[in-house]
């Protein structure tokens, strides 16, 4: 990944000055991991992806792990272990932006009382017709509730939209205007665009390569939306609470 970047005259988000020229507009590349497995039982592994350069951990994914529960299946932790806890206080002592998306309700409510940094949830959607459940079928089970994105975003995070196709609907309109409505439930501050846009599969995905982001903001200037809106959910929204993970911890 790191070749790659440095081939597309790109740079990496390791400082919060960084994420200062990202928002002048110098591109960077935040690194992440998606399900932190690579820790197995060894909390030390968390430094050596610091020093590697990932400033984003989505503590679990899909594969069970040492950290926690994850929605699509039967829980077995009642939400985060004890190794999983410990990994939230590291990644706030080294900063690193934790990660909420896939976890179960209770291991969200868990992370947002343990850390003293704003917390995101990076892709799927917010639901306020239901509550998400591990035997629902899959991408219903990976939606979020009300409930726990407005948690979120009481302490200051951001929650990010997927580009879903059975979700959100089948044109880059209709992904703007989901994105639109969460900012109406959760505030113009605290909504964001999604991350894994390009694995979800071209099939599922109505935005399956980032570019085509470009299409979201053009569509909303045609609706004549605020530009200090646009910019908020474009990018400042994540950028904000990017810094506020990589910076310093009060003791």
């Amino acid at each position: 990944m790191k070749r790659h970047i440095a081939e597309q005259n790109l740079n990496i988000v390791r400082t919060p000055s960084d994420v200062e020229l990202a928002l002048t507009g110098v591109p960077h590349v935040v690194l992440a991991v998606e399900g932190a497995s690579f820790v197995e039982d060894d909390p030390g592994r968390l430094r050596m992806a610091y020093d590697l350069g990932i400033r984003q951990l989505q503590l679990v994914h899909y594969v069970r792990n040492t950290l926690g529960d994850f929605q699509t299946v039967q829980p077995e932790h009642g939400g985060l272990t004890n190794l999983g806890k410990s990994i939230i206080q590291e990644c706030n002592r080294l900063g690193i932006l934790v990660d909420l998306a896939h976890c179960t309700s209770a291991a969200v409510t868990q992370a947002l009382a343990i850390s003293k940094a704003p917390a995101v949830w990076s892709h799927s959607s917010v639901t306020a017709g239901r509550k998400p459940d591990w035997r629902m079928i899959a991408w219903q089970a990976r939606q979020l509730s009300l409930e726990d994105a407005k948690a979120i975003t009481r302490k200051g995070g951001v929650v990010g939209l997927w580009a879903l196709r059975q979700d959100v609907g089948g044109t880059v309109e209709a992904y703007a205007n989901r994105l639109s409505e969460m900012a109406v439930w959760l505030g113009d501050d605290n909504v964001a665009f999604g991350t894994d846009m390009n694995g979800l599969g071209a099939n599922n995905a109505v935005i399956s390569d980032y570019s085509t982001l470009r299409r979201v903001v053009e569509y909303w200037q045609r609706r004549q939306v605020n530009r200090a809106r646009i910019q908020k959910l474009a990018i400042e929204n994540y950028a904000r609470v990017l810094q506020t993970a990589l910076g310093p911890r009060a003791a």
